[in-house]
């Protein structure tokens, strides 16, 4: 009878060597997939901000009247603008300082907030006065329940400034109302150097509130650039005069997921202003 025979020590390490082959190439190929996936996954990421920035500039700048003085500053990396939060209807003739909203035809895209939110009133013209017809821009001091000439539900709104009293003998029912707060769109460096499409707006104090972020980061250069033109399409840095906004944004992924591999992803949208 023949005996059986054992495994060779050659065979052992050769079997070892083919082992440890095989697992470091599938390790390989597990850590590629892994790297591609991340990879992916931040280039979606990139293209969700570079459109969030667009979408966020776009549905601002549509709703700004230049004619009107919505523009407050133009440069190529910042715009400041009245930014509309609101519309509605005087339905009662206006107190000293204060006017009442028919609620049945409020518009609002958020509740009306006295610390940031400004009103532009419409008044006629008067001739006894010889004043034309203007918006009177107001500070708004508080919100609270009304009710219109013909009882129906309505928001009072206090409002401040200097001649308001004298300004509001102008107003009459029927009357449209803007609200809007002040609002910078700029491009700003963070505190690790990053770059991004940040909104800021007026402090208490004086001055600005810090910058909080939309989009980004940017690239360093050519990641937020704006460009205004006029109705001829010529280019302008008069805020009253501007036709259309031109806006380039160039967003990147925060790191790159793969050697040499840096996720990237840019978009240039033209937006018309609204007229008078």
């Amino acid at each position: 009878m023949t005996r059986p025979r054992g495994v060779t020590l050659v065979e052992c390490l050769a079997a070892i060597v083919v082992s440890g082959v095989l697992m470091a190439a599938a390790y390989a190929l597990l850590l590629t997939g892994s790297r591609l996936a991340r990879a992916e996954s931040s280039l979606l990421d990139v293209r969700r901000n570079v459109r969030a920035a667009a979408g966020v500039l776009r549905a601002e700048l549509q709703g700004v009247s230049a004619d009107a003085g919505d523009l407050l500053a133009i440069s190529d990396s910042a715009v400041t603008l009245r930014a509309q939060r609101g519309f509605g209807v005087v339905c009662a003739p206006p107190g000293v300082s204060s006017i009442v909203l028919d609620d049945s035809l409020l518009s609002l895209l958020r509740t009306i907030d006295p610390t940031k939110d400004v009103a532009l009133v419409y008044a006629d013209g008067n001739p006894l006065t010889s004043s034309d017809d203007r918006w009177l821009h107001a500070t708004v001091t508080w919100v609270r329940r009304g009710a219109c000439a013909n009882g129906a539900a309505g928001t009072m709104l206090s409002l401040g400034g200097a001649t308001i009293a004298a300004d509001l003998a102008d107003v009459g029912s029927g009357a449209p109302v803007r609200l809007y707060e002040v609002l910078e769109y700029r491009r700003y460096r963070d505190a690790a150097g990053l770059w991004w499409l940040g909104v800021r707006g007026p402090a208490s104090g004086g001055g600005w509130t810090a910058s909080s972020p939309i989009a980004g980061p940017l690239a360093s250069r050519g990641g937020l650039v704006f460009r205004f033109t006029d109705t001829l399409g010529i280019a302008t840095a008069t805020p009253n005069e501007v036709a259309m906004v031109e806006v380039a944004v160039h967003v990147v992924a925060a790191r790159a997921h793969a050697p040499g591999l840096v996720r990237q992803d840019s978009l240039v949208a033209r937006i018309a202003v609204r007229g008078p």
